[in-house]
């Protein structure tokens, strides 16, 4: 009898095991030069936009990929252990420190590329181009690539309209400009007055270039956390305990300027969470087979995200920094550093149906209450419809079949257009001098 329970509870729980349907990952690209040039600048270095990743920021996101590869291939055999299109969707932002970063993670999730066919005798040389001169290089082997370096295709759109990743908003600058003169960005301001003063000090930081705001803080914080990552020049009278200070205040410094209000998070965590939904709901009505979406994105696309979630707010942040009392449970106050990620899972549980856990960093987060780390699909997927905005019009977009592509015109066109239509403004000159003539004569 006794025997008979056990295989019976034994089937139980093998009917009731949670299967991982699909997994979607976000992460921050790797560590990249400075944004700005206020501390130490080289003019040869990329800035702003055009900030490049480095080797630093390489190795960070080709780790990620070994991590991942060992929770999704190797611990839960999930995916097969070599690439299979069939499998996966890798996506990005359009700027190259997320592609690079897409590109390093890949190396380090699916190390081994695939062989080529053991040509023999003549056919070799369908192994070549056509180009005289071309030959294998010496110790390929059969490896596609040397190395056995895998590539995998990494999808991308114009910065214009790419909403979900880039979170482009023609209306965000006008929105932080509004956040800068709210009482609370003028609270947190006032409270930071010394440590604006003894950042200036120490950096002998004088006149119109002396911080007395967050954002020209978090800026030089941009410039200081990039040489720390990168092992560039420091400032040599800048104290720890200041440059932990602004390390401390930094997420708040990010929110406040672009995440300050529940409607603000609902704006642009929407892209994102359509995304994250209509991909689960795919994979679970049958028309998607893809399980595992990589996304290459920035600090803001996963601050955005975090906030969404209520995983972090300004507020929260902001009662912490002032020491009042605390509004929200979930407070994340830590900057999203390089290479910090979200990972969504979807599981399956065949008695209660299909669920969602969601990690920071690698730790499952409270989702859909204070506390527990699970939360039926059906739950998240109408809380976070409920948060959803039209992204397009509070963000002044027109709609995707009115934007237009702009490409340069040929300089030599514009001279030959201008010529012309001077030739042409003279002829006609020409032509009605000569009738004025005529009709003086007649």
């Amino acid at each position: 009898m006794q025997s008979i329970l056990i295989i019976q509870f034994s089937l139980i729980l093998v009917l009731c095991q949670d299967k991982l349907l699909v997994v979607q990952a976000i992460w921050r690209h790797g560590a990249r030069n400075p944004y700005y040039c206020n501390y130490e600048c080289n003019p040869n270095v990329a800035k702003g936009d055009s900030a490049q990743l480095t080797p630093t920021g390489m190795r960070q996101q080709y780790v990620l990929g070994k991590w991942l590869r060992q929770r999704y291939i190797i611990d839960t055999p999930f995916l097969t252990p070599t690439f299979n299109e069939n499998e996966i969707y890798i996506e990005s932002s359009d700027f190259n420190r997320t592609l690079q970063s897409a590109n390093c993670n890949l190396q380090g999730m699916y190390p081994e590329g695939p062989n080529v066919i053991h040509f023999v005798d003549q056919n070799i040389s369908l192994l070549l181009p056509p180009n005289k001169g071309a030959f294998t290089p010496p110790g390929i082997g059969d490896n596609a690539l040397p190395n056995k370096i895998q590539l995998i295709p990494i999808h991308t759109k114009q910065k214009e309209i790419d909403y979900a990743l880039a979170m482009s908003c023609p209306k965000g600058p006008d929105i932080v400009a509004q956040n800068l003169y709210t009482n609370l960005y003028k609270e947190v301001n006032e409270a930071s007055a010394k440590l604006y003063k003894d950042f200036n000090e120490q950096l002998k930081l004088t006149g119109d270039n002396q911080v007395n705001d967050f954002i020209n803080l978090s800026n030089y914080r941009d410039t200081l956390i990039c040489n720390r990552y990168n092992g560039d020049k420091m400032p040599e009278d800048l104290k720890t305990e200041t440059l932990q200070q602004i390390d401390d205040i930094a997420n708040l410094a990010f929110s406040l300027e672009k995440f300050q209000t529940p409607e603000q998070v609902k704006l642009y965590s929407t892209p994102y969470f359509k995304q994250v939904i209509d991909r689960f709901d795919t994979f679970l009505n049958g028309t998607s087979n893809i399980k595992y979406y990589g996304s290459s994105s920035h600090d803001s696309t996963i601050l955005a995200t975090l906030s969404g979630l209520n995983l972090t707010s300004a507020q929260c942040q902001a009662d912490v920094y002032l020491q009042k009392n605390l509004t929200q449970q979930n407070c994340i106050t830590k900057y999203v550093e390089f290479a910090y990620n979200i990972i969504f899972e979807l599981y399956n549980n065949s008695i209660t149906g299909p669920y969602v856990k969601v990690l920071y960093n690698g730790k499952y987060m409270p989702l859909c209450s204070s506390i527990d780390q699970t939360c039926e699909y059906s739950t998240l997927r109408s809380k976070l419809m409920a948060q959803q905005v039209d992204y397009q019009r509070e963000c002044g977009i027109v709609q995707n079949n009115e934007i237009l592509v702009y490409e340069e015109t040929p300089v030599w066109v514009l001279i030959f257009l201008i010529i012309f239509l001077l030739l042409l403004v003279a002829g006609l000159g020409i032509i009605i001098i000569i009738k004025k003539k005529l009709a003086e004569l007649e």
